[in-house]
């Protein structure tokens, strides 16, 4: 069996009902209005601290990324989600110009001797994040799905076997309350924590990280519209510095927050370690970390209590498997990340997911109709706060490519 041939194609997905991702919408009316503020104050986010500026990532209004499908010579098709959620054709030209030359003629089986050349394409000019490791995600994923399918197993029995059958998953994310939204937006954020109730979740996140005050009232309003059942946890991207993080994390501790996700620069070892040495709640990060070397450097540190690698931005499902394990070695268990992007990239997550033995969770993205079940022949199966693992060979997924294929843009 030989791959015979290499696509990609960027996608671009409205969210559901209008909906916009939470980066999108955060900074969609005025770039430069600081959320904690009201209208009518004269600073903005270039005069107020901490510096909220420094999460300001570039997210469009829809939902974009980029599909890889991978084909055999024998007719076995496997699909890999990108992520790339900003500038896709920078990764497609990846692939396509310097990744799929090298796949021509390769045995697709042979997952980790093509994972390690590609990694090693650009050694010398930036390869351990950003475009070149989402790429690589993607070729990866699918090389598992075209295994599985060559096989007839489901991907989370090559990576070791099923250790559960269902993936307990949190709901992602309930925006931050703007201050100039007024009591409105508090009202707004108490019915959509009671909608996520309602639709069986037993946990979700909240995306705070503006002013103590704020957050603490945001935490109360959360904790009174769902009671104390639920589980909430709160990301603040890298909102705060080691002092404000300090305070910020006693604070969640005493409103009962599940945990802080990523309250520093996902850069600053140092100051994680002290974080994480000094709260009693639960310091989570590692969406923005890409490789097993970066993490292995958090977690000897004692750096995190919960990581969160990316499948479609740390290497895809062979790399992010070498860091969970590594994880469990340290005893820090993992729950992966999933940003923006389609149902094979939650599919590929949840394949690890039900082989790593130190799962917590997962995360779900609260809109993923037209980018999730629509295009599957048979939508996720979730029920009662947990998706059940497909046995099906490979993702367990069956894309509708017809379906796919009418949102590609390039």
């Amino acid at each position: 069996m030989k791959i015979k041939s290499v696509e990609t194609f960027v996608v671009r997905i409205p969210y559901d009902e209008g909906k916009v991702n939470w980066g999108a919408g955060f900074w969609a009316k005025d770039p430069n209005q600081h959320p904690g503020l009201p209208a009518d104050h004269p600073g903005d986010i270039t005069t107020e601290y901490p510096p909220v500026w420094r999460f300001r990532a570039l997210y469009p209004k829809d939902n974009e990324t980029v599909i890889v499908r991978i084909e055999t010579d024998n007719g076995i098709v496997g699909w890999g989600d990108a992520h790339t959620p900003v500038g896709g054709q920078v990764s497609k030209a990846v692939i396509d110009s310097l990744f799929a030359p090298l796949l021509y003629g390769k045995n697709p089986l042979d997952i980790q001797p093509i994972w390690e050349l590609l990694y090693s394409t650009m050694r010398l000019r930036g390869h351990s994040q950003g475009f070149q490791l989402e790429a690589i995600s993607g070729i990866d994923i699918a090389l598992w799905d075209i295994a599985g399918k060559a096989l007839n197993t489901p991907v989370y029995k090559l990576l070791g076997g099923q250790m559960r059958d269902r993936i307990p998953v949190y709901a992602s994310s309930l925006p931050r309350v703007h201050q100039s939204s007024g009591e409105a937006g508090w009202q707004g954020l108490a019915d959509a924590a009671r909608e996520i109730k309602e639709q069986g979740f037993l946990a979700f996140k909240v995306k705070l990280g503006i002013d103590l005050d704020r957050d603490r009232h945001a935490l109360r309003v959360l904790k009174e519209a769902v009671g104390d059942e639920i589980k909430i946890g709160v990301d603040v991207n890298g909102a705060y510095d080691f002092a404000y993080a300090r305070k910020a994390g006693r604070m969640m501790q005493e409103e009962g927050a599940w945990w802080i996700e990523e309250p520093l620069m996902p850069e600053n070892l140092r100051d994680y370690t002290r974080l994480a040495e000094y709260l009693d709640i639960i310091v989570a990060g590692g969406e923005c970390l890409c490789n097993r070397w970066i993490f292995n450097d958090f977690l000897a540190a004692g750096a995190m209590d919960l990581i969160q690698p990316d499948v479609s931005r740390a290497g895809g499902i062979s790399e992010c498997k070498r860091i969970s394990d590594l994880a469990d070695i340290y005893g820090v268990p993992f729950a992966p990340h999933i940003s923006t992007g389609t149902a094979i990239y939650m599919a590929a997550s949840l394949q690890w997911a039900a082989a790593g033995p130190n799962l917590m969770t997962c995360e779900w993205p609260l809109s993923q109709k037209a980018s999730g079940n629509d295009i599957l022949s048979e939508p996720f199966d979730f029920r009662d706060g947990f998706v059940h693992v497909s046995d099906r060979p490979g993702l367990g997924i069956d894309i509708d490519e017809a379906t796919l294929r009418a949102w590609a843009v390039a």
